[in-house]
């Protein structure tokens, strides 16, 4: 996905004559076609937009997200051009309530913990210290068990698995973030896995949620593409403040997306402590991290066949969902780097 990122306060995104403009106190500094981009992300608050610019990103079908200091998406301006997809979301609500709904809740939890062993697993195999690689081999085995434990849970629905799955996913997380922590800089402080609503102040806890909170807006474009409801999940439990199924495939990648991408920046920085200040990124290190995560993106993997850029393999996963939900293939597979 080509992103236009909107980082500086001050500036002017407007439209002219067909073409996206920006502008610095009057002066343009920036022009480009809207049919070379697929989103505008809004990283900063004193950023100004045209309702020219809105019209002409809706009529080239171009996003607009607008992320809050943390990173996660709060406001989304889109076409209403969508089609209708009731008959789809007629069965989505369904399957919550039947087998297809505990199988697609152990998919994606399970998808989440094999990523997290093979990321223990590589990094194991490539570390000449020979106890250090031996201890993150070792946590990548016991991950592995664990998944082939949530794999034979047994239910009749979403509801039924939730809370045995969930156990083991907690269960493995607590391995893994204890093997992410050895392969982070040494002098480093990391107090294990914070999330947002926890308020870290470490430099690794804010960059993964700012990450994550990015990642999430990619996933729910996706899920927004395939007609599925976003609201509605099978891992996650409905909620009118979060959605649901966007948590649940986002937990397929972010381990091979998010995690590898902090492990990258972090261990790049020679003062990691400067790049926040108080509980967020500064700015212009924001910029590194969307810069560093669209990279990612970017980057081109083999999974279910298909030799594609990892954006591609987002944007297609809800669509084999809902293929599944549909009854047009018989199981789904879940994006997993093994």
């Amino acid at each position: 996905m080509k992103r236009l990122v909107i980082n500086e306060p001050g500036l002017f995104v407007g439209a002219k004559r067909g073409m996206i403009t920006i502008q610095r106190k009057g002066e343009k500094v920036l022009e480009i076609s809207p049919s070379n981009i697929s989103q505008v992300a809004i990283l900063t608050r004193g950023a100004t937009i045209s309702s020219a610019l809105i019209r002409l990103l809706a009529r080239h079908k171009v996003d607009l997200i607008v992320y809050s200091g943390l990173g996660y998406p709060v406001a989304k301006l889109s076409s209403p051009r969508t089609s209708g997809s009731i008959r789809l979301r007629k069965e989505q609500y369904k399957a919550q309530d039947s087998p297809l709904g505990a199988y697609l809740a152990k998919r994606f939890a399970w998808s989440k913990v094999v990523n997290q062993k093979s990321l223990l697993r590589e990094a194991g195999r490539n570390r000449s210290n020979i106890d250090l690689s031996g201890r993150l081999l070792e946590m990548s085995r016991s991950i592995s068990n664990i998944a082939t434990v949530m794999s034979n849970i047994e239910g009749d629905n979403a509801g039924s698995v939730r809370s045995e799955v969930m156990r083991l996913e907690a269960e493995a997380a607590e391995i893994y973030w204890q093997g992410f922590r050895l392969l982070l800089p040494e002098d480093l402080d990391f107090p294990g896995r914070r999330k947002r609503f926890e308020s870290p102040e470490d430099p690794v806890n804010i960059m993964l949620n700012f990450c994550y909170g990015l990642l999430a807006s990619e996933v729910w474009l996706a899920v927004e593409a395939s007609g599925l409801d976003p609201f509605a999940g099978f891992l996650h439990t409905d909620s009118p403040r979060r959605p649901a199924l966007v948590m649940d495939i986002l937990e397929e990648f972010r381990q091979p997306v998010v995690d590898r991408v902090v492990l990258r920046l972090i261990s790049s920085i020679k003062d990691p402590k400067s790049i926040i200040e108080g509980r967020r990124l500064k700015r212009e290190f924001r910029f590194q991290v969307v810069k560093a995560l669209s990279e990612r993106l970017s980057e081109t993997l083999t999974f279910h066949g298909r030799s594609l850029p990892l954006s591609s393999h987002i944007f297609l996963q809800p669509k084999r969902v809902a293929d599944f939900i549909l009854g047009r293939e018989s199981g789904y597979v879940p994006f997993t780097l093994r």
